[in-house]
């Protein structure tokens, strides 16, 4: 592992359950969503949670919940189904408006975490299947976005994960070669996307809902955050 880590020089952060707690934030996505979408029928509320993998009496994921490493697309297509004369369009923008003023609870302290990789010659890469704007706009008003050479979200043209296409693209952005770049996520689609993309080194983190048994088929190393990166 030594090795490894000395060849090193670019980090891919996924970004919920990753750089911020997973449930601070998506159960309350969730919970507005959901209460909209249904319109006070209980039985079509929480047929839209179990169509996304979120329990929305218990306020819980289930283990490989669509809604935790799904793309906003598929999730939206998913809760499609239960909703035959709502669009996906629609969809989309409820969801968009659900995420005004969602609370963001980082994970440990991002920008001395993120000075330091950057004072150490680390190119940094946000990689989320959240939308891009939405990313933008959470790490910027974390004051940490300005940390980052690239960020990309399902709607910036790379694909979203378990697919490589982010990482090339970060890999295309920064010039470095997949082996030399770290991949660090919460879920097994993160993990899943740094193995097609070939990258050198493979982080799980327990700052989402899976849990280290299930991360630890996929990663070479499964740490409690990202601030034992260090």
């Amino acid at each position: 592992m030594a090795h490894v880590l000395e060849n090193i020089e670019g980090i891919v952060f996924d970004k919920d359950g990753t750089l911020f707690d997973f449930s601070a934030s998506w159960c309350v996505w969730c919970d507005r969503l959901i209460a909209e979408l249904s319109d006070g029928n209980n039985q079509l509320a929480a047929n839209l949670a179990h169509s996304i993998g979120y329990d929305n009496i218990s306020r819980t994921f289930a283990t490989g919940a669509l809604v935790i490493g799904g793309a906003a697309d598929e999730t939206a297509n998913a809760l499609a189904e239960q909703l035959p004369n709502t669009s996906i369009d629609t969809i989309h923008k409820i969801g968009n408006k659900c995420l005004v003023d969602l609370p963001l609870v980082p994970v440990t302290g991002l920008d001395s975490l993120l000075v330091s990789f950057k004072a150490s010659g680390f190119k940094l890469g946000v990689a989320t299947n959240d939308s891009e704007a939405s990313a933008i706009t959470q790490l910027s008003q974390c004051g940490i976005k300005h940390h980052f050479d690239f960020i990309c979200g399902y709607d910036s043209g790379f694909g979203s994960k378990p697919a490589a296409g982010m990482i090339d693209a970060f890999c295309k952005a920064t010039d470095l070669h997949p082996s030399k770049v770290a991949m660090i996520g919460d879920s097994l689609h993160d993990l899943h996307a740094g193995k097609a993309a070939g990258v050198g080194l493979k982080v799980g983190v327990l700052t989402g809902p899976a849990l280290e048994a299930e991360l630890s088929e996929s990663a070479d190393i499964v740490l409690k955050d990202i601030s034992h990166l260090l």
